[in-house]
């Protein structure tokens, strides 16, 4: 089964405030350096509101984007101008079909733990590999798990508090559970926003699937991909037991 996430309306008007808090100065500079040395045009699978898509295309990048989620795309146009919402796509990385090739492919901010299956993520790796250019580069992320995080979850987690607007608060509260057999976690997020003086609630569950690095290896192998390197962060450094992140490099054989 492949997880659908349909952002809810409140997740997609929050996720630029949370996420520039939160990750852009982890993994901004080393997706943007990808895309700034890549000749030739460049898709971003998941590419939500367009956190990365917008600065590459305002650096003169060939970007395009896809995401499942209609509302993400939607935010993702009002950064751009017009003329550019042709380069959105709303279609699924599992099944989607592109009118051309591309010599880059990045699916960055974990976007292959929203695939549960293998059968899914297989498909997913064949139709990157069908969208490259021979020769071209998949570039993905995931975390490294953490088996104590794993075994106890997260309760009530406070990861984001701060302004969406001045003077109006917002607070997002994160709880989760893993199941370590089927490698997925149940995600609850509480948002509670200030507005029209009133104190506003809504949440949002979804599930995530975790990955292991000899599991990815063999994922890729059994894929038309090659795996190129894995690597521990994102200043590309060797795996090892501190590593937070997967970076995975794969590239369509020529």
């Amino acid at each position: 089964m492949r997880e659908h996430v349909e952002y809810p309306d409140f997740v997609a008007r929050f996720y630029d405030v949370i996420y520039r808090h939160l990750r852009s100065h982890v993994d901004e500079t080393y997706f943007l350096n990808q895309i700034a040395k890549t000749n030739g045009p460049i898709l971003e699978i998941g590419v939500g509101t367009g956190r990365l898509f917008s600065q590459a295309l305002k650096s003169g990048a060939d970007a395009y984007g896809l995401d499942v989620s209609r509302l993400m795309v939607e935010k993702a146009k009002e950064k751009i101008a017009p003329e550019y919402h042709h380069r959105l796509f709303v279609q699924d990385a599992v099944t989607m079909q592109l009118p051309q090739r591309f010599a880059l492919i990045l699916a960055p901010f974990r976007v292959f733990s929203h695939i549960m299956d293998v059968e899914d993520q297989l498909r997913c790796l064949d139709r990157v590999h069908d969208h490259l250019e021979p020769g071209g580069r998949f570039i993905f992320d995931l975390y490294v798990p953490d088996a104590g995080l794993i075994s106890r979850g997260i309760q009530n987690k406070v990861d984001f508090e701060g302004e969406y607007e001045k003077g109006k608060k917002l607070v997002r509260i994160v709880s989760s559970q893993s199941d370590p057999v089927n490698q997925t976690s149940d995600i609850r997020m509480k948002f509670r926003w200030d507005e029209d003086g009133q104190v506003r609630e809504a949440e949002w569950n979804f599930l995530m699937r975790f990955f292991f690095r000899y599991e990815l290896e063999h994922l890729v192998r059994l894929s038309k991909l090659q795996l190129e390197i894995i690597y521990g962060d994102y200043q590309e450094s060797p795996l090892s037991r501190e590593s937070k992140d997967f970076i995975l490099v794969c590239r369509r054989p020529v």
